[in-house]
């Protein structure tokens, strides 16, 4: 039999809210997958990128991921992977942070198509937009040369599914399996006819993940490729620390409180939650210190937004076709801001409206790597 696990944006160095438990969190959910690997006598491991969270992570990110993906080698399974968007150098000329793995991981991004037990692997790292044309016509003829050979054929990649940036429709055909990298959420479908799926994230990452996380769970996937088409099997971890989101009515607070409290007693971890709580009005000091006071020492950290009702606006049809976009950026132009500087306003708009306070707090983080890397006087 030959199984194969794959796996995806495992984000090893990332800290949740600055907070050191949650990166030790993702350190601890890796070596459980490491260990299941290994329990379940996989042949090989697939990374589709983001095996770490930045192209500068932490001294102990990296070891933990030489660590461990060494275990799995000395036991006989052969790892490849290919680079993720959060691995790419910042300056020309930087490695990525996977070549640490040298001599335990291949990478297979546009360079080869190795071949094992007669399966042939072709790669695809996530590319900029200003050259993908010439990445896909470079994985087409990849892709050519590997449909010479016999056997099964699985192109790994790490690529959106949707969105402007989004690759999937140019992926050539001709393979038995996609193992695909970017998305959080674990799916399986159909790509050019053949099974493709993303295996997730191996953590909950953002409040948006929550949903998928509490219907399906998180982990990495076990594909079957000794009979004719591969089979597909969902492995979950039980290292997780459970977040949980709870929306509520200021005046009902108390009593959600109580709720999550005892939810968060009969969890293995202490949780994170999060609370959107809505009203008029609200009093904001009240709200800190009832969570405060029913929550402390239960929970490892909760988060709350307050959403205070207005007045019902007229023409809301109208209202809602105003493209906030235009607005801002012609704003702080009249105003005299930099070309430069309405990007970053832009930037951070964005990454509010996508993923909220979240969103900014990791688009500040990456901004500050870049100017760190400039700054680097030894390069």
């Amino acid at each position: 039999m030959t199984l194969i696990a794959h796996m995806a944006d495992v984000h090893l160095g990332y800290s949740q809210y600055g907070l050191s438990e949650r990166e030790e969190d993702v350190y601890e959910a890796f070596e459980e997958a490491v260990e299941l690997i290994q329990r379940e006598h996989a042949s090989v491991l697939l990374i589709a990128g983001d095996l770490f969270d930045s192209p500068r992570p932490p001294i102990k990110a990296l070891m933990k991921a030489r660590d461990l993906l060494s275990r799995l080698k000395d036991h006989g399974v052969e790892i490849y992977h290919v680079i993720g968007d959060h691995e790419i150098p910042r300056r020309v000329g930087d490695l990525p942070p996977t070549a640490i793995l040298e001599g335990v991981s291949k990478h297979i991004g546009l360079r080869n198509a190795e071949a094992f037990n007669g399966i042939t692997l072709t790669g695809l790292d996530r590319v900029k937009p200003s050259v993908s044309g010439e990445a896909f016509e470079k994985l087409r003829l990849l892709a050519e040369k590997a449909g010479e050979r016999k056997g099964k054929r699985i192109l790994v990649s790490h690529i959106p599914l949707r969105g402007p940036e989004s690759g999937l429709s140019k992926l050539p055909e001709g393979y038995d399996y996609y193992a695909l990298g970017h998305e959080h959420d674990r799916r399986i479908f159909s790509v050019k006819g053949s099974v493709a799926a993303y295996s997730g994230s191996i953590e909950i990452f953002s409040v948006s993940e929550i949903e998928a996380w509490e219907k399906a769970g998180k982990g990495f996937l076990l594909v079957d490729f000794s009979g004719s088409e591969p089979i597909v099997h969902e492995v979950n971890l039980e290292s997780i620390r459970p977040q949980r989101f709870f929306t509520v009515r200021v005046e009902e607070l108390l009593g959600v409180l109580e709720e999550a409290a005892e939810w968060s007693s009969a969890q293995r971890k202490k949780p994170v939650v999060h609370f959107k709580i809505m009203g008029k009005p609200v009093d904001r000091m009240m709200v800190a210190r009832e969570i405060q006071e029913k929550l402390s020492g239960k929970v490892l950290h909760h988060r709350y937004e307050v959403l205070e009702e207005v007045e019902a606006v007229e023409k809301i049809g109208e209202a809602s076709k105003i493209d906030m976009r235009s607005i801002l950026a012609e704003y702080m132009s009249s105003r005299g801001f930099s070309e430069a500087e309405v990007e970053l306003a832009l930037s951070i708009y964005e990454a509010y409206v996508a993923r909220g306070a979240e969103g900014v707090e990791r688009l500040v983080l990456r901004r500050a790597e870049e100017v760190e890397s400039h700054d680097d006087p030894e390069g």
